[in-house]
């Protein structure tokens, strides 16, 4: 695989083929990427909050407890956020439709 960027195109060459690609549409691809990291990173915050709220409005914070009692105390909202986060992950990276040609054409020759 081959590439080169001349006038606002990339240019990648694999097998013989070439294809070309704007840079609007690069720019456009990382944008939708950013995109969806802040849609994650929103995800596990608010849900740390609400996880963690719903667990200290429960019961406080108890006292004269094992130290290993406070690790979990504290370490079971932010599994369960990173659970929750993985699984809006998974579902924006589903209902993504459309995969870009060069996503793709990275994606097959990476495997040789």
């Amino acid at each position: 695989m081959q590439w080169y960027y001349t006038e606002g195109h990339l240019t990648v060459k694999v097998d013989g083929e070439e294809h070309k690609f704007s840079l609007e549409e690069l720019i456009s691809s990382s944008s939708t990427y950013k995109e969806r990291r802040k849609k994650i990173q929103t995800t596990f915050t608010v849900s740390l909050l609400i996880i963690g709220g719903l667990q200290y409005a429960g019961g406080g914070l108890p006292l004269n407890k094992d130290l290993y009692f406070y690790i979990g105390y504290i370490a079971t909202p932010v599994f369960l956020s990173a659970f929750i986060s993985s699984l809006a992950y998974g579902y924006l990276k589903y209902i993504k439709k459309e995969l870009s040609e060069l996503d793709a054409m990275f994606t097959e020759n990476s495997d040789r």
